[in-house]
């Protein structure tokens, strides 16, 4: 096929570049990629046709496509998980943290961390069936740019992913602004969001879902970890004074699974098959297909691994407080403190 902006002979000399990337890349591997590809993909007179901002409109509009009843069956998702939510926190949760006794602060925040486990749990396990079961992006990701083309079709079980996530997301938008707890990374987690929805709403109209995959599968184990440690911790202490032990030693234990699991998944995989497979394979498998926005999807996968970054200083503020043995219980960073007289702050 004809590519908008280069040449026959620019894609020719395009094609001599494949070959030169790792299946079995390490970070190394990863930053002379990206410095490779990129040298190559901007060289001045390889962009001569292109102009900013009309040939990115252009770019964008040709590999966009979402039909606009699809976005309706997105916000329709949307609404049917905050009413899902609503109904799961006041007529499951609260009568059981009732139930439990539970002292009045952790009453209030153990409702959000219960949906979100259940949510991510849900979509993880859907993700593993695609991932391992279905398809085979996770373990060859350089293979999932081999059939790509502008506006082909997205199988169902896919598309069901997609629709759900990019609805939970939305969802989202509305829960930290409504009905979450404040906490102090509030507009860390509203741009955390928007992230998340942009690449997984963008990335499947251009047809870039099965790199969406392997980001979603990547992050949602460790928010599963994350909020099973929170309800762990609020199970310890009880409103009449008694305090369980036992529930704060496994949400120690969780703790550490979510630390392993950030570090495995968020810092180990994502780099390695993600942000290697859409920053270095792209530039050898799928541009001469007649790919775009190559910087547009870079960059927004680039900020959620900053993201992912920045709240590993949280984690490791709370290691560090564990090894200096100023730390009495587990607790979120994140949290606001007004209403956290008692409690030492948390993990994030």
């Amino acid at each position: 096929m004809d590519h908008p902006y280069l040449t026959n002979e620019q894609l020719e000399e395009w094609k001599n570049l494949k070959g030169n990337f790792t299946l079995t890349p390490n970070y190394i591997d990863l930053i002379i990629g990206i410095w490779t590809a990129m040298s190559w993909y901007y060289r001045p007179y390889m962009w001569r046709n292109y102009t900013f901002p009309r040939s990115f409109i252009e770019d964008f509009t040709r590999h966009f496509y979402f039909p606009i009843h699809q976005v309706y069956y997105i916000v329709y998702i949307a609404i049917f998980i905050t009413i899902l939510r609503y109904l799961f926190e006041n007529i499951i949760c609260k009568p059981f943290v009732n139930w439990l006794g539970l002292k009045a602060v952790d009453k209030k925040k153990f409702p959000e961390s219960a949906w979100k486990c259940f949510f991510y749990t849900l979509t993880w396990s859907y993700s593993v069936y695609l991932l391992f079961y279905r398809y085979n992006y996770f373990h060859e990701p350089y293979l999932i740019w081999d059939d790509w083309s502008p506006g082909m079709n997205i199988p169902f079980d896919i598309t069901l992913m997609y629709f759900v996530q990019c609805g939970f997301y939305l969802h989202s938008v509305y829960g930290t602004l409504y009905m979450d707890h404040k906490r102090k990374d509030f507009y860390v987690m509203l741009l955390h969001h928007f992230v998340t929805m942009a690449l997984i709403f963008v990335s499947y109209a251009t047809r870039y879902h099965k790199i969406g995959l392997l980001v979603l599968f990547v992050h949602d184990i460790t928010d599963i970890w994350l909020e099973l440690t929170k309800l762990l911790h609020y199970m310890r202490s009880r409103e009449d004074g008694r305090d369980y032990p036992m529930w704060e030693t496994a949400a120690t234990f969780g703790f550490i699974m979510f630390t392993l699991t950030w570090f495995l998944f968020r810092l180990y995989w994502y780099p390695m098959k993600v942000l290697y497979s859409s920053g270095v394979v792209t530039a050898y498998r799928a541009y001469d297909k007649g790919c775009g926005l190559y910087a547009f999807f870079n960059g927004l996968l680039w900020i959620l691994f900053g993201l992912n970054l920045y709240w590993l200083f949280f984690i490791l503020q709370f290691l560090v407080r564990v090894c200096s043995g100023t730390l009495n219980n587990l607790h979120d960073v994140r949290e606001d403190d007004d209403d956290d007289d008692d409690d030492d702050e948390h993990i994030k």
